[in-house]
């Protein structure tokens, strides 16, 4: 295990890069109604952001409450979310959560969203189509937990730095990371991270030039080592 001063460091350089770092949410803040949020981030799997956000729009301006989403067949919901891509399967998704929050949570999706974390996070993954990834994004922007949802890009550059084990699934390096990133700064971890992968430590070819972390990283060291042969 690396030590938490590394990931101390890690958080500090990364607060120096990119600064206070957020997510565009106004959608659902402004509606006070979280279900938005589980639209968004149901919408925003395996495709671009600006797809997702086009979907999102459509889908918004389509129904506007949870009520007129459970109300639509599902069908109806795929012909608004087109543009983001698996949109049959995420028609179904946003349609099961509108209705199970309709019929179960009479429309409060707070309620839905509510209780423990453990508790809420099953929740949501009772629902076909969201798994622990949507479920945690939920949860850390709507109801603020202590936790850092893990996507691709924070897959890669945890692994990369050193932060989270390279073998393990999901929970492993969520649990890895949460070791190694001091308390409160685990949101803004999670989106610096992602921002980092999508910036600089891409997938091929990263631009090791641009990244503050080179002394820190594992696989920069392995391959510095690699390409002169001093190692």
């Amino acid at each position: 295990m690396v030590s938490a001063r590394k990931g101390e460091l890690v958080v500090q350089r990364l607060e120096s890069l990119f600064g206070n770092v957020t997510f565009d949410d106004d959608y659902w803040r402004e509606q006070n109604e979280p279900f938005w949020l589980i639209a968004e981030t149901i919408l925003s799997q395996n495709t671009t952001s600006a797809n997702s956000r086009a979907a999102f729009r459509s889908l918004f301006l389509s129904y506007q409450t949870v009520e007129a989403v459970s109300l639509a067949g599902v069908q109806d919901v795929e012909r608004a979310i087109k543009q983001a891509g698996l949109y049959e399967a995420k028609a179904r998704s946003i349609s099961a959560v509108a209705r199970e929050v309709m019929e179960t949570y009479n429309g409060d999706t707070w309620s839905f969203i509510g209780g423990s974390y453990q508790s809420a996070r099953e929740r949501l993954q009772n629902v076909t189509g969201i798994g622990p990834k949507t479920a945690d994004v939920v949860l850390v922007f709507a109801r603020d937990f202590d936790i850092i949802p893990v996507d691709t890009h924070v897959f890669r550059v945890s692994r990369r730095i050193g932060l989270a084990p390279l073998k393990g699934g999901y929970d492993a390096v969520k649990m890895a990371l949460e070791d190694e990133i001091p308390p409160g700064k685990r949101k803004f971890a999670h989106i610096a991270l992602i921002r980092l992968g999508r910036e600089i430590c891409v997938a091929r070819g990263p631009r090791h030039w641009k990244c503050p972390l080179t002394d820190l990283c594992d696989y920069y060291q392995a391959t510095s080592c690699d390409a002169s042969h001093t190692c």
